[in-house]
């Protein structure tokens, strides 16, 4: 969460209205003689914002409501579109978007490019599962290790109010959280003068729903924000899993049936309070604050059917396990910013802590359906406390200035990471006692200390470049208390990162990147102890792990149709060497293991395309103006290849898989008060470890009504289609596994959004714009828009307030 202070002068409120008025005005007029074609390159003079400005800041008095021949004020939605590139990520807006209300992050996060969120939480970008989440470009313990996929779906997407997507991350990003690309959040930030606020909720069937508030207040040198969001939702699922173990001596098959019906509906509540405040005209501190807690109940009932070799069950029980816990996470953010006299000259320093708590309490009781005489597995009823802690401290400090004919970014960090796993196993049945197969502890302790150093220049008028490297020590103390195993790691990693931009015209860039990563193996990836979940299947970790090294090469072109629609083409190649995969070896007839071990490397690539924001201009049909529609369009097809895993390593043989990930939605502004999206994705085959996961996608339709410019009602229906479904596919020497699961998650949430406090910023522009009669779809007039909107935006900076008791300031006044 961050807040920044917003002062406006005075003459602000009426000088920008009446400036959007005469731009709304002149493009109406010249929508009267010029063809859409000619409205997307040319503007007239009195529209450009700047001269109109200047114009109307002249006449004291004058603001929109003194013009009786606008007539009344009407409002209309915008979707959401990507708002600007940058040399090394791109922009998503996401805040506008209609199907964010009571949306999940990991929903809203279906509708980038090129990233998918599962119904299980699991993030990829590109196909990759090895992505860093970030919020405001900093790690958080709840987006850590297993914490992840449960807070994506758990998290308010109402919260942020843009997505960058960097898949070639320079020198001063970090490799915590996943390492590779990154996904980083940014929060929403409140800049508006005055006080403002949103309340916000929806329902949905099965007792879910979600309720929002935030609100924010600005004067002067100061301003506060905070917010609270309440979400009760959750999704059942059914699983059918089919294994085949394969004697390598024999060829004989044994086989077992697992089928599982999971429902969980969970709550999560969170609350945050944030402030600034402008010291003076050049430093600044900021600090917030925020909490929340997340639901682990669930209920699951499981059914295995042992078959062994022959065709009828041998081994036949059912096991029905209740989950009770929650999830506590803290963060703490304090921060600092220096202004220097030069341009662009500052030293931020940046402070957080923050921490999670996870536990489940898990009960788990068995009924023995049919049983053989000798060498059945031991049913005994079990009680299962599991507790997980992580704990991140993360001091970093960042100097821009000039240096030369560019910019030179430094800066250092230090981040500590204690990562604890508790798990502990009590028989309920026969005599009891503390289960010594499956109870451990292990601690693992992590700091990385990095420095950095970036240096971005134009070489001349079309060509410029940044490049930087990145230096990073990292040492890790492993402890398995229970086994008595110790470890240390210690490495130093030297990451640098180059990216080159050649400007083709005012609109199109060609831009070539190269970019180094490690991935870091998690706490449950090095944990050693042998956790015996049932008589089939057991895990462990590996203390050998290390970490993943990437090379990721990318060549984009970008460009805007008309000007206006940005378009974009990226070919991109990636090289994982040491890869983190999952081995699967049959200790005894029954009993599978799963553990972890750097094998081989994996070679990845792909073209990816994207259209954004692009409007179908208006059509008449039997004499009835039909409205405009706005669309989105973006997909990627990529091929993976890595080393394929017998039983004894690696094979020499590889396996390799295209994939064709297509995501795509439109915006149907029925009238200036109703307005329809559909949005829709399709991810293709996507290989993983020894096996392969096939094809899901999901479309969701949203609906708004605005009843006025404060007041509106939401609907959105989530899986239409109902085929979200997860099928994985794992095929060895010696195992053919087979697992489906089927999503519930196709439902309707309605809901309420009031807006309080003053109207501004997009609000403004597009009431102004309507009232005068133009289409606000039409590419000059949203040209005109942004043109409007970056004026507004400028006045509206914040701007630090001299204090009335300063010498050296009431002087200058």
């Amino acid at each position: 969460m961050s807040s920044h202070s917003a002062s406006v002068p005075r003459s602000a409120s009426k000088t920008i209205p009446a400036a959007i008025a005469l731009l709304c005005l002149s493009l109406h007029a010249q929508a009267q003689t010029q063809a859409a074609a000619d409205q997307a390159t040319a503007t007239p003079a009195a529209a450009k914002p700047q001269p109109a400005a200047k114009a109307v800041a002249a006449q004291a008095g004058t603001t929109t409501a003194e013009a009786p021949q606008q007539g009344p004020i009407a409002t209309v939605n915008v979707v959401s579109e990507r708002s600007s590139n940058r040399v090394d990520r791109q922009v998503y807006d996401i805040k506008n978007d209609a199907s964010t209300a009571g949306a999940s992050i990991g929903d809203v996060l279906n509708n980038v490019p090129s990233v998918n969120v599962d119904p299980n939480g699991t993030v990829r970008l590109r196909g990759s599962e090895r992505v860093t989440v970030l919020i405001d470009g900093k790690p958080t313990a709840q987006l850590q290790g297993e914490n992840r996929a449960a807070a994506m779906n758990a998290l308010p997407a109402e919260n942020y109010e843009s997505v960058q997507v960097i898949n070639n991350p320079g020198a001063e990003f970090g490799n915590e959280a996943g390492g590779g690309p990154i996904l980083n959040l940014i929060s929403r930030r409140y800049t508006k003068p005055g006080g403002n606020g949103t309340v916000a909720g929806t329902v949905a069937p099965g007792g879910r729903g979600t309720a929002f508030a935030n609100g924010s207040y600005s004067a002067g040198y100061a301003s506060v924000n905070g917010s609270l969001n309440l979400r009760r939702d959750g999704n059942d699922t059914d699983t059918e899993q089919l294994r085949e173990r394969i004697d390598p001596a024999t060829g004989a098959i044994s086989r077992l049936r697992n089928e599982a019906h999971r429902e969980g509906v969970n709550t999560f509540v969170q609350a945050g309070l944030g402030g600034r405040y402008n010291y003076n005209e050049r430093d600044t501190v900021t600090g917030s604050v925020s909490i929340n807690k997340r639901g682990n109940d669930s209920d699951a009932n499981e059914h295995f059917t042992d078959f062994r070799t022959s065709q009828s069950p041998v081994v036949d029980y059912l096991t029905r396990r209740r989950t009770d816990g929650d999830a506590l996470n803290h963060e703490l953010v304090a921060g600092f910013e220096h202004r220097f006299a030069a341009d662009g000259e500052t030293l931020k320093v940046d402070l957080r802590r923050s921490s999670n708590t996870n536990t489940a309490d898990t009960s788990t009781l068995y009924q023995a359906l049919a049983m053989p005489a000798a060498g059945a597995p031991s049913l005994r009823d079990y009680a299962q406390d599991v507790e997980t802690r992580v704990r991140i401290t993360d001091l970093s400090t960042d100097f821009t200035g000039k240096a030369g004919p560019g910019y030179l970014t430094a800066g250092g960090r230090w981040q500590r990471t204690q990562q604890t796993a508790d798990n502990r196993y009590v028989f309920l049945s026969g005599a009891g006692g503390l289960d010594t197969r499956r109870s451990n502890l292990f601690d693992l302790d992590q700091d990385v200390v990095a420095v950095y150093s970036s240096y971005e220049m134009p070489i001349n008028k079309t060509w410029s470049f940044k490049s930087g490297l990145r230096v990073e020590r990292t040492d890790q103390d492993l402890d398995q208390v229970t086994s008595g195993i110790q470890a240390k790691n210690q490495y130093t990693s030297y990451l640098p990162s180059l990216f080159l931009t050649y400007k083709l015209d005012a609109n199109s860039n060609l831009r070539l990147s190269y970019a180094d990563r490690i991935s870091r193996p998690g706490s449950a990836e090095l944990n050693p102890f042998v956790n015996y979940a049932n008589d089939y299947y057991v895990s462990s970790g590996n203390p050998r792990l290390h970490a993943v090294k990437l090379h990721s090469l990318e060549l984009g072109y970008e460009t805007k149709i008309m000007g206006l629609a940005p378009a974009s083409v990226r070919g991109y190649l990636r090289r994982e060497s040491d890869v983190i995969t999952e081995r699967r070896v049959f200790l005894d007839a029954n009993t599978l293991l799963t553990t972890r071990e750097n094998l081989g490397d994996r070679r990845s690539g792909g073209i990816e395309f994207s259209l954004m924001g692009m409007t179908l201009p208006s059509m008449r049909v039997m004499g009835h103006a039909l409205p405009s529609i706005r669309f989105m369009f973006n997909g990627n097809w990529g091929f993976i290849e890595q080393d394929r895993v017998g039983a004894l390593g690696l094979t020499g043989d590889k396996r390799s898989s295209p994939s064709l990930q297509l995501q795509g939605g439109g915006q149907w502004m029925i009238n200036p008060e109703n307005t329809l999206s559909v949005f829709g994705f399709r991810q293709g085959k996507l290989l993983s470890g020894e096996g392969y996961r096939e094809p899901f996608g999901m479309m969701t339709l949203a609906y708004e009504h605005k009843f006025d410019k404060r007041l509106s009602l939401s609907v959105r229906a989530n899986d239409l289609l109902n085929s979200t479904g997860q099928k994985f596919r794992v095929e060895t020497d010696t195992l053919r596994d087979r697992t489906n699961t089927e999503v519930h998650q196709r439902r309707v949430y309605v809901g309420l959004r009031y807006t309080f406090g003053g109207v501004t910023g997009n609000d403004a522009v597009r009431n102004a714009m309507q009232a005068a009669g133009v289409d606000v779809n039409s590419p000059g007039a949203r040209e005109a828009m942004r043109r409007a909107q970056e004026m507004e935006r400028a006045q509206s900076q914040p701007q630090p307030q001299p204090r009335p008791q300063a010498p050296a300031q009431k002087q200058e006044k």
